[in-house]
């Protein structure tokens, strides 16, 4: 089984994945998969990994919450895959090995192995269903954050990110059945989840994927709502736990 879920934030949002909100999880083995559409925030602030910023007390307590949610996640039945969003901490991330998995490139969680980062522009085989992925988008409060400590410039895919994902796409004739991005195509933003922001470049990358790809369905977190558009094919996920086998015949 393959389940989609939206933006976690770290330990904020992680309750509807714990057994007691999601029943089926316990019943779930090594491969059966949660997928994650941004926002994983495991780890977030730099204190949480390194020592050279924990000099106070609120710094040592969200490491050790880190450190507690990481060991619990290592000893879920299931493997858990993330594509990364604007919180992240992408400079972590962009630091750790590369493996080859189901046919794209990841990372693994170095403190829990059946946690996956999803890489930007990558394409896998899961299950016998194929999957785009695409991490990042632009954050909005930026101006309340610090840079390097709890924003990243990397939070939106360079040039060479979206030139990469593009042409593994073209290798694949532009036709896979389930795209797992953070935000929405720019277009699209209003006219599912009512809200406007001005144009940034993740968004109008999609724009583009979504004009030349041929797919089932569309998934992404981001916009903190549940809201399925079965008109464009997209699934705007955030409490919802959906099973994949609800959209694998459309």
């Amino acid at each position: 089984m393959i389940y989609i879920t939206g933006d976690i934030h770290g330990s904020i949002d992680i309750a509807k994945i714990l057994p007691e909100n999601w029943n089926e999880s316990e019943k779930l083995t090594r491969s059966d998969y949660l997928i994650i559409c941004g926002d994983f925030g495991f780890p977030f602030l730099p204190s949480d990994y390194s020592f050279e910023y924990t000099t106070d007390e609120n710094a040592l307590i969200s490491r050790r919450t880190y450190e507690y949610w990481m060991n619990w996640m290592a000893n879920r039945p299931y493997t858990i895959l993330w594509v990364d969003g604007n919180h992240d901490n992408h400079k972590f991330w962009y630091n750790q090995p590369v493996a080859f998995w189901h046919g794209g490139l990841v990372n693994y969680h170095p403190l829990a192995s059946n946690v996956i980062h999803l890489r930007r522009g990558e394409y896998y085989d899961i299950d016998g269903y194929t999957f785009w992925t695409m991490g990042g988008a632009k954050s909005h409060d930026k101006l309340t954050r610090i840079p390097d400590i709890s924003w990243w410039e990397s939070e939106i895919p360079d040039r060479n990110e979206m030139h990469y994902g593009m042409s593994v796409l073209e290798s694949h004739n532009y036709k896979v059945d389930f795209i797992i991005t953070h935000t929405l195509p720019a277009d699209f933003q209003y006219p599912i989840c009512k809200c406007y922001y001005s144009p940034e470049p993740t968004g109008t990358f999609l724009n583009e994927i979504y004009r030349r790809t041929d797919f089932r369905y569309w998934f992404c977190g981001h916009f903190h709502e549940d809201i399925n558009s079965t008109q464009h094919r997209v699934r705007v996920i955030y409490d919802d736990i959906d099973p994949l086998n609800r959209y694998t015949d459309i």
